[in-house]
């Protein structure tokens, strides 16, 4: 394999397992709202137990980079990481099934990037971690959409119709925007690696891994 290559699977794989990272920071801090939020305590309880997965996520993606060599982005997304707060938060303000539907919206990209990024991965310990990560994901939005329907939320209706498009478009514009950020996030780790006097490579990583992400952003 030649060393471009070999640098842009390394760098693509540190700059995917950061995009994840971030992404259960971003988790963290809709959760908070969500939590505070809610008045059922059966429906609080289980998104404390969902965000301690996260947490245990974060402190499981911390060790895969370091132990590849690589420098955890300890941080949400920008700007995405914000705009999913905003989504939470304009939930809250709309009552349980409105808090509901917005957290089932940001759980669903979860569910799905860490799907897509464990079928991916060449590192059998990397696809491991994130296959039982990606199961814990596909748990908290199924709980999600059966909590809305014991609420009478009917997936049919003409409000889960609307928020299930605005939730793939949200999910496809987050994907989108992130896969840019983890293209200058793997020019980062190229740069960071000491291979400034190869700036060709470090090029063909960052973009490599940027158009990696574009790519499993859009499938659906």
């Amino acid at each position: 394999m030649s060393d471009a290559l070999v640098l842009a699977r390394d760098v693509t794989r540190i700059a995917t397992l950061n995009d994840l990272l971030q992404l259960d920071h971003d988790a963290i801090g809709a959760y908070g709202i969500a939590i505070e939020a809610l008045t059922d305590e059966s429906h609080r309880q289980a998104l404390r137990e969902f965000r301690a997965d996260h947490e245990r996520h974060i402190e499981e993606l911390t060790r895969l980079i370091q132990d590849r060599g690589g420098k955890p982005i300890q941080a949400p997304h920008l700007p995405t990481g914000v705009f999913k707060l905003a989504v939470q938060k304009a939930g809250a303000l709309g009552g349980q099934t409105a808090l509901l539907l917005a957290f089932k919206a940001n759980e669903r990209q979860g569910r799905d990037k860490y799907r897509r990024a464990a079928e991916s991965s060449d590192d059998l310990e990397v696809a491991d971690v994130l296959a039982r990560a990606a199961d814990d994901e596909v748990r908290h939005y199924d709980w999600a959409a059966r909590t809305l329907l014991e609420m009478g939320v009917s997936p049919d209706s003409t409000t889960a119709r609307v928020e299930r498009a605005i939730e793939v478009g949200n999910a496809r514009l987050a994907d989108a925007m992130e896969g840019l950020e983890t293209g200058a996030m793997a020019l980062f780790e190229g740069v960071r690696r000491g291979t400034q006097a190869k700036p060709l490579l470090v090029a063909v990583a960052a973009i490599g891994a940027g158009l990696l992400a574009s790519t499993f952003g859009r499938r659906r």
